[in-house]
């Protein structure tokens, strides 16, 4: 079986904003020390985005509590057509690794800050899979050619259970702007027609990829006032599960210039409707 385990990897240490833009260039993520709040935080993905920067702001709080909340009202939701139901799962549970904003498409925040107020007492562990490294494993490899291939060139769905994004398009590609974007989430799904069968054996080998590039690689803890930078196109992110009602993490969603599309203003993650064309 092919070792994917290197795809997974933890982020280097900076001090400040303009290494923290040269590292998340070169390597998809940085882990920033010394932000003493929530404030400071989101001004910090700001300077890091520098003169780029369109938007930037806490998408939400991740709690124990607001995750319980969040995933009920899923759990409410009808299951699709295609038999797909949304379901966030327990924060026992070890996260799937997903890019944040998943549902909204090209809407989705090309950078990613995950602001850390109080770790878990225990578990919680974050992970990060860099999606072009493992793209990259793939393509190396003789008996996984085929889904590399599938991966750049065949369109698939992207949206959630009964959200339509209104399009298609390949798993891995390049952003308008030059960026690669490479995406994973649990509801990626085939497009519907005469291949849909066949390309569910591909769609379900890149998601069995992802899981054991997850499972194999490396997890790291987050301190209080530290946070990981992401490049929310390029890197998966997700974190082990635990138990701690108190472990407080913030979400802050960030579109630069380079964004594929920005939004004019907050999106919903419960009911993840696509957003009007700014």
């Amino acid at each position: 079986m092919l070792d994917v385990s290197t795809a997974s990897f933890i982020p280097r240490k900076i001090t400040g904003p303009q290494e923290a833009a040269a590292v998340l260039a070169a390597e998809g993520a940085a882990i920033m020390t010394g932000l003493p709040d929530e404030e400071t935080a989101v001004a910090m993905g700001r300077a890091i985005m520098g003169d780029r920067a369109v938007r930037c702001g806490t998408q939400f709080e991740a709690t124990k509590e607001s995750g319980r909340v969040e995933a009920m009202k899923m759990r409410a939701q009808p299951a699709d057509r295609r038999g797909r139901k949304r379901d966030a799962g327990p924060a026992e549970e070890r996260m799937v690794a997903h890019n944040d904003g998943f549902a909204f498409g090209d809407y989705a925040p090309d950078h990613l800050f995950l602001w850390c107020e109080r770790p878990a007492a225990s578990g919680g562990d974050s992970f990060l899979i860099d999606t072009a490294r493992l793209l990259d494993l793939l393509a190396a490899d003789p008996g996984s050619t085929a889904l590399a291939h599938f991966c750049r060139t065949v369109d698939i769905d992207h949206s959630e259970p009964n959200y339509p994004q209104g399009g298609f398009s390949p798993i891995v590609r390049r952003t308008p702007s030059g960026r690669f974007q490479g995406r994973h989430h649990p509801y990626l799904a085939p497009v519907e027609g005469p291949l849909e069968s066949e390309h569910w054996t591909y769609v379900r080998a890149w998601q069995d990829a992802v899981v054991a590039a997850r499972d194999s690689g490396p997890m790291f803890r987050v301190g209080p006032g530290e946070m990981i930078c992401i490049d929310n196109y390029r890197v998966l992110h997700g974190r082990d599960g635990h138990s701690d009602p108190l472990r407080k993490v913030c979400s802050i969603w960030g579109w630069s210039q380079d964004a594929v599309a920005i939004p004019d203003g907050p999106l919903d993650i419960v009911v993840p409707r696509i957003p009007m064309a700014s």
